[in-house]
């Protein structure tokens, strides 16, 4: 199949093709005296000569550049009117003038070279000057409007290669670019599946240190707590020998502690909340934690509820309610306090739990901010976007405050 640079090759030969085969009759007529024949195989060289160095010879010039060309042109039909005044047989190169217009004149020049072939072609200016019969003019007119549709429908031929050429490139192009994106979606995918790897081998290694650390609270909160108060009992217990009584009530409360210490290591084994947020809301789960503390270590403990108590995410009410309990139990072990106040807020995004006592209180920052019962406090509360603030002075009480996001419990259900 021919491209367009094929085409434009032919058309660019086609004056030589047509020159020889009109030089090879014209030698070959014995009509035409040798000497003629010379002089005329001479015009035709330079008519060679001329085109292959105007044309052939710079390719760049033909439709471009219209100073060369025009005299090119020019040139060309001077020299074929020349041969076919001398010959006949040099009408095709006349011909081949037509087409050659259109190979070698830009744009609307074109149709000018057209019309001067016309011109050359029925014998120049004086056969249409001439009165005496019409035809010269009409076969003029024919054949440059022949000649000129004909060049006009190369052209736009040309022209619609050209433009699906063009698309042709744009869409190779645009196969290329989506190769290369193709490409590099492939090593995306790869290093995405690698990333994907990496993070799921550290989330591996981040939930076996939250798992750690969610055992730890949690034994914390049942196991040593528990223990920290039948040590408690035991002690007041030996205090208390010459009161049976009294004995009595101590080694009941430890008794009772042990069991609930042990019901609470099997549900945290377990992953479940803790027992009393099982059957009831956080308001009744504190206010029996509160009556329970109170009677185990004989303190004045009240709790207040403020704000229209409503069900929480179970993770919010777990948090708060361990919250309580580790503050009641630093009350218990290092207060020294006459009595203790808990109050619980609801509102409007937030639930707060304050627990505030009269004891001998403590400097914060000399302390490092609590033990490990404080820092599991702290963690559990920080999971949850929270905040827990300790306020305490020699000599002046303690206040624990513990804020988290009042998350509501249609927003899942998972257990701590």
């Amino acid at each position: 199949m021919l491209r367009v640079h094929d085409w434009e090759r032919a058309w660019r030969t086609l004056p030589l093709v047509l020159l020889g085969a009109a030089t090879l009759i014209a030698a070959a007529d014995p009509s035409v005296p040798w000497r003629d024949r010379g002089v005329t195989a001479a015009l035709a060289a330079a008519v060679a000569g001329w085109h292959w160095w105007m044309v052939l010879a710079h390719p760049g010039w033909p439709e471009r550049v219209l100073a060369p060309m025009a005299c090119y042109f020019g040139g060309l039909l001077a020299l074929a009117w020349t041969l076919s005044s001398r010959h006949p047989a040099y009408a095709l190169l006349v011909l081949a003038c037509f087409p050659t217009a259109f190979a070698v004149l830009p744009g609307r020049y074109s149709y000018l070279g057209v019309a001067a072939t016309a011109l050359v072609a029925v014998g120049g200016p004086a056969a249409l000057l001439d009165a005496g019969s019409p035809w010269p003019g009409v076969l003029a007119l024919t054949g440059a409007a022949l000649a000129a549709f004909i060049g006009w429908s190369i052209r736009a031929l040309e022209a619609e290669v050209e433009r699906r050429r063009a698309a042709n490139r744009a869409l190779e192009s645009a196969n290329r670019e989506l190769e290369g994106a193709n490409l590099r979606l492939v090593r995306l995918g790869e290093e995405n599946a690698e990333l994907q790897g990496r993070l799921l081998a550290a989330a591996r290694r981040t939930g076996v240190a939250g798992e750690r650390g969610r055992l730890a609270r949690e034994i914390h909160d049942t196991v040593a707590q528990g223990l920290a108060g039948i040590v408690m009992q035991l002690e007041a217990a030996e205090e208390a020998v010459g009161d049976a009584d009294a004995v009595r009530r101590r080694l009941a409360a430890a008794r009772s502690l042990a069991r609930e210490s042990l019901t609470e290591v099997r549900r945290s084994l377990d992953g479940l909340r803790p027992g009393p947020l099982v059957e009831t809301r956080l308001p009744e789960a504190l206010s029996a934690l509160v009556t329970g503390w109170s009677a185990t270590h004989e303190l004045p403990a009240t709790l207040t509820v403020t704000g229209t108590a409503r069900l929480l995410h179970p993770e919010v009410e777990v948090t708060v309610y361990r919250a309580v309990q580790e503050a009641l139990a630093n009350v218990a072990r290092h207060a020294r306090a006459g009595k203790t106040g808990v109050t619980l807020s609801y509102m409007e995004d937030v639930v707060v739990a304050d627990v505030r006592d009269d004891g001998v209180g403590f400097d914060p920052a000399g302390a490092g901010g609590g033990g490990f019962g404080l820092t599991a406090m702290r963690q559990r509360v920080v999971r949850l976007a929270g905040s827990a603030e300790v306020e305490s002075a020699p000599g002046q009480g303690t206040a624990v405050s513990v804020t988290v996001p009042a998350i509501p419990a249609e927003a899942g259900r998972e257990e701590p």
